[in-house]
């Protein structure tokens, strides 16, 4: 099992609107390949910072499968407007 963390830094005046559209495109990361489950952390100190945690079965499910396809074209098309800079996605695994 492979552990995806992004740091999803959200532009301030989009916060309130990105919560309800990010749950809105949960559903097309939940129906990929290799997808195990995932968690929305929001930041307690500052509004805009949120983890995004997600189980996969493999690197390969997350960066090939998922990443490499139609699904995260449009999952990146409904998000990325949001975004602060780039999400930094580190890769895990648990020992």
């Amino acid at each position: 099992m492979v552990i995806e963390h992004a740091m999803l830094i959200i532009k301030e005046e989009l916060v309130e609107e990105f919560i309800p559209t990010i749950n809105e495109v949960f559903p097309i990361l939940s129906s990929s390949e290799g997808y195990l489950s995932h968690k929305l952390i929001r930041n307690k100190d500052n509004r805009t910072h949120f983890i995004l945690v997600v189980h996969w079965n493999s690197l390969e499910d997350h960066l090939d499968g998922f990443v490499g396809s139609a699904k995260f074209k449009k999952w990146d098309s409904m998000l990325r407007s949001f975004f602060d800079g780039y999400p930094k996605v580190l890769h895990y695994t648990e020992l």
